[in-house]
């Protein structure tokens, strides 16, 4: 470091030393009504000098008349206090905050069978299993030979995983899962269809397919293995008109 260099931060070192010999140290302590308060920011706003009140609530601070000291705890209500003569003159400054009462916004509570969506959970917007689900859930849906190797290695659950396969609840609650998808997919075939017949009108069937207005509704649940729901559902309408027409002449034939 040259000559130079010293020189400069010398200057700045004694600048700042004659601008805080400046001011004068003055001590206070900061209460709320009953107590004195720890910790508390005490800052200059002036001079951008900063300190915090100790455990028993006091402070110490250079200032100078015209100096602006600002006062900050989260729990209290800020406060600012400009410096006068007469608190340059005591070298005293006590402050008395007052408590930050938040108020709370109004809160409207709603009936709501859903908490998943409100609590962020992963879940939300899923429909909750039932006890069957639950079930096969919570057990083991592995082979028979899985489920005793994993009761051999006495991991968690291999015991009951093992009465569930041997008492043969697992066999019926599969036969419930798999008739319950049966019932939705057949509700929802039939509602398409319901579509179907409405999109081409009961004419169609009755002067176009010779297709009695009591049996269209059979015939058609007789066409889904035809995949006339994914035809529908895909405006593939000549594809369907062509399955509906071929398979009219073998529905009146039965």
């Amino acid at each position: 470091m040259n000559f130079k260099h010293v020189s400069i931060t010398l200057f700045f070192i004694f600048s700042s030393y004659g601008l805080l010999a400046q001011r004068t140290l003055i001590s206070g302590e900061v209460k709320n009504d009953s107590t004195n308060i720890p910790f508390v920011h005490v800052f200059n706003k002036s001079a951008g000098l900063g300190t915090l009140t100790n455990e028993k609530g006091h402070y110490k601070m250079r200032v100078k008349t015209g100096d602006t000291l600002f006062f900050s705890e989260i729990s209290y209500k800020t406060k600012e206090v400009v410096i006068d003569k007469k608190i340059t003159g005591s070298g005293k400054l006590n402050v008395k905050l007052a408590v930050n009462i938040n108020k709370l916004d109004e809160v409207v509570i709603f009936k709501n069978k859903q908490l998943t969506n409100p609590l962020g959970l992963p879940n939300w917007g899923k429909t909750p299993l039932n006890k069957e689900e639950r079930e096969i859930n919570f057990y083991s849906q592995e082979p028979l030979f899985m489920v005793i190797l994993m009761m051999l290695a006495t991991k968690q659950g291999g015991i009951d995983d093992l009465w569930y396969v041997l008492s043969g609840e697992r066999k019926k609650f599969r036969k419930l899962q798999n008739l319950k998808k049966q019932d939705e997919e057949n509700a929802y075939n039939l509602s398409i269809c319901q579509d179907i017949r409405k999109h081409f009108g009961d004419d169609f069937f009755k002067d176009t397919l010779k297709i009695d207005p009591a049996d269209i509704e059979p015939f058609l649940l007789a066409c889904i293995p035809r995949k006339i729901v994914s035809l529908y559902n895909e405006n593939r309408e000549l594809e369907l008109m062509d399955v509906l027409v071929s398979e009219s002449q073998r529905f009146k034939h039965n």
